[in-house]
C-alpha cells in the first residue's frame, strides 16, 4: 500500500512522508466481496482497518434478530479504531473482541489492517504521531456526532435529502463526473436501516420528494432535477 493512500486518511493525515511510511510497513492489505464478512463481534480484536475501496457496512444483530446499521464505511475512512485506544489493557491481553460486525457491502471491496500491536508499539516510540492524529480523531467525532444529530433531530424527509446530497458531494470530490446523480452501493432496506427508519416509510419519502420534482428515482440512481431544493430541504 502506498503512503498516499494514508495520507487521504483522516486520522493520518497530519502525519510526515517518514511517519506515513513508518505506518505503511506494518499494514496488511485485504480483499473482499459483497457479503463477506470482514470480521464478527465475538472475534477477537487484531486491530482497526481503512477502507481503500468498495462499501464497508458495521451493523450489530439485536435480540431479536433485527439488524442495525451504525455506519457505512467508505474509501479512505477508518472503522474499529476506538476500541484500541479505549480498551488498550485487554487488547494486550487478548481478551478484547470486536464491538460490532463488518460487512463487504460491493465486491472487491478493498482493506488495509493495521495491527494493534504493532502500532501501539509505533506510538510508544513516536509520541508525535499520537498528538498529530488526535485532530483526525476530532474531525471524525465532528462527522459522527452529525449523523446522531441528523437522526435524533431531523425528521425522515430531511434525513433522505441529506444524505442525498452528502452522497452527491462527496462523489464530486472523488469523481470526475459531472452528472447530477448518484447511485446506491447498498440496498433501499440497509439504507432506511442507516437513516433511522423503516423500508415503508423510505419509499414514501423518496415518492414525496419526487413529487415536489427535487429528485428522480431509478432503481438505485437517484437524479437531483432541483439541487437547490434538494438543499433547502436537507438543512
Amino acid at each position: 500500500m502506498e503512503t498516499s493512500i494514508l495520507k487521504k486518511v483522516y486520522i493520518f493525515s497530519g502525519l510526515s512522508e517518514e511517519e506515513l511510511e513508518d505506518v505503511q510497513k506494518i499494514t496488511r492489505t485485504k480483499t473482499f466481496n459483497k457479503g463477506d464478512i470482514i470480521f464478527f463481534d465475538t472475534e477477537p480484536y487484531l486491530g482497526f482497518y481503512i477502507t481503500v475501496s468498495g462499501l464497508v457496512k458495521i451493523y450489530k444483530i439485536s435480540k431479536d434478530g433485527r439488524e442495525h446499521i451504525l455506519h457505512l464505511i467508505n474509501p479512505y475512512n477508518t472503522f474499529a479504531e476506538v476500541p484500541l485506544f479505549e480498551n488498550f489493557g485487554e487488547i494486550r491481553e487478548d481478551a478484547f473482541r470486536y464491538p460490532a460486525n463488518a460487512m463487504a457491502l460491493e465486491d472487491q471491496t478493498k482493506v488495509v489492517l493495521i495491527p494493534a500491536r504493532p502500532f501501539t508499539e509505533l506510538l510508544a516510540e513516536n509520541s508525535r504521531i499520537s498528538l498529530k492524529m488526535l485532530s483526525g480523531f476530532a474531525k471524525r467525532l465532528r462527522h459522527l456526532n452529525r449523523h446522531i444529530e441528523e437522526i435524533t433531530l431531523k425528521d425522515v424527509t430531511k434525513r433522505v435529502a441529506n444524505f442525498v446530497l452528502s452522497e452527491y458531494i462527496n462523489k464530486r470530490k472523488t469523481k470526475l463526473d459531472s452528472t447530477h446523480s448518484i447511485r446506491l452501493n447498498i440496498s433501499k432496506n440497509d439504507l432506511a436501516s442507516y437513516l433511522g427508519t423503516i423500508l415503508e416509510t423510505l419509499s414514501r419519502t423518496f415518492k414525496k420528494l419526487q413529487e415536489e420534482g427535487i429528485i428522480l428515482v431509478e432503481g438505485r440512481t437517484i437524479l437531483i432535477k432541483d439541487f437547490e431544493k434538494l438543499k433547502e430541504t436537507a438543512s
